[in-house]
């Protein structure tokens, strides 16, 4: 059964977790999201794990492992308020790296920052929280809308 195997694949990530690379926990987290696990108690706390650890290390990870990580995170159910350090800390890097974000991954992006009630989202609540990471996501925000206007105008 696919449940049964992607528990016993979390538990020996979660062991092993040092052997893999961002870039394979990614696919990991993917597959595993991919595969509706939701209900899977290991398979969310190896999603929770994952991006808890991930947002001291963002500016460690590929863009593409950032993304992965953050939206399998929330697609499997990770609480919010774990998931939101690591979407702030991306904000951060993302901007940072002056990156533009294709249609797809900036429509993953925004999912991610609604899911975690970050300013852009329907439901913003960072606040003084982390001033820095909220200026960066409202940046990306605004170069997104302005983008979407322009398209529109062509």
């Amino acid at each position: 059964e696919l449940a049964s195997f992607c528990a016993a694949a979390a538990r020996e990530a979660l062991q092993r977790e040092s052997e893999f690379s961002w870039q394979d926990i990614s696919g990991i987290m993917s597959a595993m999201m991919h595969a509706g696990l939701t209900d899977v108690r290991v398979v969310q706390q190896f999603a929770a794990t994952m991006a808890a650890r991930a947002a001291g290390r963002c500016s460690s990870i590929g863009n593409q492992a950032l993304l992965n990580i953050a939206l399998a995170a929330a697609r499997l159910g990770v609480h919010p308020d774990i998931l939101r350090p690591m979407t702030l800390s991306m904000a951060k890097v993302l901007t940072a790296r002056a990156i533009c974000l294709n249609q797809i991954d900036l429509r993953q992006w925004i999912e991610i920052q609604r899911y975690c009630g970050l300013p852009g989202s329907a439901t913003p609540s960072v606040g003084s929280q982390d001033s820095e990471a909220a200026s960066a996501l409202q940046q990306m925000w605004t170069q997104w809308h302005e983008h979407q206007q322009q398209q529109r105008h062509q």
